[in-house]
């Protein structure tokens, strides 16, 4: 068979839906388990509020939900930590109140608390958990969090990006300089990085 241009053209289109099919599995496959780490961090953190459990349950937890689903990944106890620290991190009040500060006037009109609420946990669940629990984690200041939060959610950063970033202080360049970027309009969309989901080993 003699190769055409129009075959390595074809053979080039099938390729690119291929990616284009991974990185949306990819994508809705981060979504589904960052929704359910958040669901059990929920779950961890009202249950101590109202049945006034210590902190050592966290433990004691992890072992069950580790003898439960024998050969799952992701339930060990640094990991059931970071599920509590995550959902209490994005519901913070000072989080939240940092979202507040930078909505548009007239959508923090039309926004209500429970609204407010599912936007914030949409745009964690588009984060792909190894970038929670490596790079976000280590930041305290809740503009610093949404800032590289809503920049990995928009541009698809790799966890090396991110870290790199977060080195090299985007945030507070961006702050200083108030500089915009055209990232997004400039890199092809197969150049994302957001499917690099990151199933926990521990």
């Amino acid at each position: 068979m003699i190769v055409t241009s129009e075959y390595r053209q074809f053979i080039g289109d099938l390729k690119a839906r291929v990616t284009a099919a991974r990185l949306s599995t990819a994508r809705h496959i981060n979504r589904d388990l960052i929704n359910l780490y958040w669901d059990i961090g929920q779950a961890i953190d009202e249950k101590q509020a109202v049945m006034g459990w210590g902190e050592s349950v966290v433990e004691v937890i992890a072992r069950d939900l580790s003898a439960a689903f024998p050969g799952t990944t992701g339930f060990s106890p640094q990991n059931v930590w970071r599920m509590l620290q995550l959902y209490r991190t994005y519901t913070d009040a000072q989080f939240i109140s940092q979202l507040v500060r930078e909505l548009p006037k007239d959508e923090l009109i039309r926004e209500q608390t429970e609204t407010l609420s599912q936007r914030v946990r949409d745009l964690v669940a588009a984060v792909p958990w190894g970038h929670h629990a490596n790079a976000l984690a280590k930041l305290n200041d809740p503009a610093a969090r949404l800032y590289y939060l809503r920049a990995t959610a928009r541009l698809g950063w790799s966890r090396n990006v991110l870290l790199n970033q977060i080195k090299a202080g985007a945030y507070e360049r961006a702050k200083v300089e108030n500089k915009t970027h055209n990232f997004d309009l400039a890199l092809p969309e197969h150049l994302s990085e957001q499917a690099d989901v990151y199933m926990p080993r521990s």
